[in-house]
C-alpha cells in the first residue's frame, strides 16, 4: 500500500463534480444517511448519475491506500464514494429516499470502530 507521497496513481480529476463532492462527501455514515434522507429523489439521482461513471477510477485510486491512511486531499472523494452505497438502493431498488419498513432508521445505534467514525 502507498501513502500520498508515493502514490502510484495521481488524484483523479474532479471537474464537474465539485458541488456533488461538497454536498455528499461527508465524513460519517450518519451524516451521509442524513443527507440522503433530507434530499429529494431528483438530488439523489443527480448525484448518482454524476458519480457512477467515475466510480471505477475513484476506487482504483483509493485502493492504493490503507483505509486509515487515505490522504486528506482524497477524503471527499472517499466519502462521496461511500455515499454511493447510501443512495444505491434508493435509486436502483426503491425509487424512493427510504424503504418504508416502519423502522425509524435515525434511531439505530451506530457501530463503533469503523474508519469513518473519526474521533468520537
Amino acid at each position: 500500500m502507498s501513502t500520498a507521497a508515493n502514490a502510484t496513481q495521481p488524484r483523479p480529476e474532479i471537474s464537474g463534480l465539485e458541488n456533488h463532492l461538497a454536498a455528499w462527501g461527508l465524513p460519517t455514515t450518519e451524516k451521509r444517511l442524513s443527507k440522503r434522507l433530507s434530499s429529494n429523489m431528483e438530488e439523489v439521482r443527480s448525484f448518482y448519475d454524476a458519480m457512477l461513471p467515475r466510480l471505477p477510477e475513484f476506487i482504483e485510486y483509493l485502493n492504493q491506500f490503507p483505509l486509515d491512511a487515505i490522504p486528506k486531499e482524497a477524503h471527499q472523494i472517499a466519502w462521496a464514494t461511500l455515499a454511493m452505497c447510501e443512495v444505491d438502493n434508493a435509486v436502483n431498488k426503491w425509487n424512493n429516499i427510504t424503504l418504508d419498513t416502519g423502522i425509524d432508521i435515525l434511531r439505530m445505534i451506530p457501530k463503533k470502530n469503523f474508519p469513518d467514525r473519526g474521533q468520537q
